[in-house]
């Protein structure tokens, strides 16, 4: 298997399955000393590239492997872009579907994953002599998500554009402050409604109706925005919702299903298997296990 940039990712791969974790094993997790993650490697096979200022972007498309406990020396940074992403950094829900960047400062340990075998992200690593501790934490404001849309479509260029270069040198500040993005006030609005209202109330005929705009340019407009639209967005809320209600108590399914605006239990089992992989039920048990 090879990169699309060429590069082959067997022996990455033959490094990271030897050697194999048993499957639901926690206590292995705990037990294994974090594997050495190189400066700059990252976990995928990458479909563009660019760097500049000691700063390396590129996109990539997640790979079928289990991650290890691992470690970082350089900081870097993950944009969630689609798939279902687990993180341990502060503010995390437990899973991650809808769009965020996570931080992941030099030094952190951690194991970072995919739930299933697909995702895309964008990944931001940076110089180890440019790096600092801390923290990881996550960012899904406005003006991150729409700032990181935006550089996603500039790495298609064949050199780092103005932004690309902003960008990498607020990254290697000690206090980086991120430009603010020009986003309309309606579409600011039908943000804050779809991220923060009762989940069950919102549809995007309510998003559109309340900010005057037609369903159609309402869904292009959040495609712009953070690269999905409002009812995908709704959707990935939705189960990102279901994990942490799974995760926090025993509160019954049919409950949870009718909370999060599916019609019954069996509607909410069918959405959440095809997108986690396992029943509510076995998801549940396993957070449990952790």
């Amino acid at each position: 298997m090879a990169d699309r940039s060429g590069a082959s990712v067997e022996p990455l791969l033959d490094r990271l399955r030897q050697p194999a974790m048993p499957s639901g094993s926690m206590d292995a997790d705990r037990s294994s000393a974090p594997l050495a993650r190189r400066p700059g490697e990252i976990w995928g096979e990458r479909s563009r590239r660019q760097s500049s200022r000691g700063v390396d972007f590129a996109v990539y498309d997640a790979i079928d492997i289990e991650i290890e406990p691992h470690c970082h020396e350089d900081r870097h940074l993950i944009f969630l872009m689609s798939g279902q992403y687990i993180t341990s950094a502060q503010g995390a829900p437990p899973v991650c579907a809808t769009p965020v960047l996570v931080d992941n400062p030099a030094g952190t340990s951690h194991r970072d994953r995919f739930l299933g075998s697909t995702g895309r992200f964008l990944a931001i690593n940076i110089d180890p002599a440019l790096s600092w501790e801390g923290p990881a934490t996550v960012r899904r404001d406005r003006t991150t998500l729409a700032r990181m849309t935006a550089l996603i479509e500039d790495l298609e260029f064949a050199r780092p554009t103005l932004a690309v270069e902003e960008l990498a040198a607020g990254l290697t500040e000690r206090e980086p402050s991120p430009a603010p993005a020009k986003i309309p006030a309606w579409l600011a609005r039908s943000w804050d409604l779809v991220m923060e209202e009762d989940i069950a109330a919102i549809d995007l005929d309510r998003v559109a109706r309340e900010a005057d705009i037609h369903p159609v340019h309402v869904a292009r407009s959040f495609r712009r925005l953070c690269g999905r639209t409002a009812g995908q967005l709704l959707r990935d809320r939705q189960f990102e919702d279901a994990c942490r209600m799974l995760a926090r108590d025993n509160t019954p399914l049919v409950e949870i299903a009718l909370a999060l605006g599916f019609c019954d239990q069996a509607h909410f089992t069918n959405v959440f298997c095809r997108r986690a992989g396992v029943s509510p039920g076995a998801w549940r048990k396993r957070m449990r296990d952790v």
